[in-house]
């Protein structure tokens, strides 16, 4: 099997790529209409059949605050499950000869080892799509709903975050197999960074050539009208972490 995931943290831009990488006629998306979240709910359904799930991180991101990732494990499966998780996956995913499955999945960005080590026998590459961590924070306004005290919820996505890019930079950054972009230079500019995606791919980029706009809107409106002293407290948190994705990974 060929596949190439696409993964990043919630609302980074996965579903903008998918829609462009979709168009090319060698990609193949497996999804149904009117069915949100599928590839999540059908691999949330596989492992619970093999006794292992998703994480569940609280609300408030506590223990992930407190510790990292540390208590929480990645699922290890033995030869069967193994075996028996890609023949429950290739059911519901399958693809025709000569096309790759293209599968978009955020939850998968805190299961590097786990695609590794199930899908080894494959041909897995995966693309990763970073985007600015203060925009992340304010996000669909997350951050206001169902709590008590906003501002503090708000702080604890932030540091969630922090911690999620502390993790890819332990993980997705050195895999060889993985291509990181950003959302910010998707946007700036689609065809120079689809066209990195198709050369990483080994796949021709013309297919997309006429199917692409000339730049998307990278909304920033939620955190430029943030309170002054809630943004300052979000960049203390935030800005050693966001110098470095962007020195690694500057905006075109």
């Amino acid at each position: 099997m060929k596949a190439l995931f696409i993964v990043g943290y919630w609302n980074s831009g996965t579903t903008l790529l998918v829609d462009v990488l979709r168009k090319h006629p060698v990609l193949s998306l497996r999804k149904a209409r009117y069915k949100p979240n599928l590839e999540e709910r059908t691999i949330k359904k596989i492992l619970k059949r093999l006794r292992s799930d998703f994480w569940d991180f609280s609300d408030e991101y506590v223990d992930v605050i407190e510790n990292g990732f540390k208590n929480y494990k990645e699922p290890d499966f033995d030869e069967g499950q193994r075996l028996r998780f890609r023949k429950i996956f290739r059911w519901h995913f399958w693809v025709r000869k000569r096309k790759v499955l293209l599968l978009k999945n955020p939850w998968l960005f805190y299961f590097n080892s786990f695609i590794d080590d199930v899908f080894a026998e494959d041909e897995i590459k995966k693309v990763v799509i970073l985007r600015n961590g203060y925009s992340q924070a304010v996000s669909k306004d997350y951050w206001l709903k169902g709590t008590d005290n906003p501002e503090k919820h708000l702080i604890a996505r932030a540091i969630f975050w922090k911690k999620s890019m502390e993790r890819y930079f332990d993980t997705w950054y050195k895999d060889e197999n993985c291509l990181t972009i950003r959302y910010e230079n998707l946007c700036g500019n689609p065809e120079k960074v689809v066209r990195d995606v198709c050369a990483f791919l080994e796949i021709p980029f013309e297919p997309l050539k006429d199917k692409l706009p000339n730049a998307f809107e990278n909304r920033m409106t939620k955190w430029e009208s943030l309170d002054t002293e809630l943004k300052q407290s979000i960049e203390n948190e935030l800005d050693d972490i966001q110098l470095k994705i962007d020195k690694e990974f500057p905006i075109i």
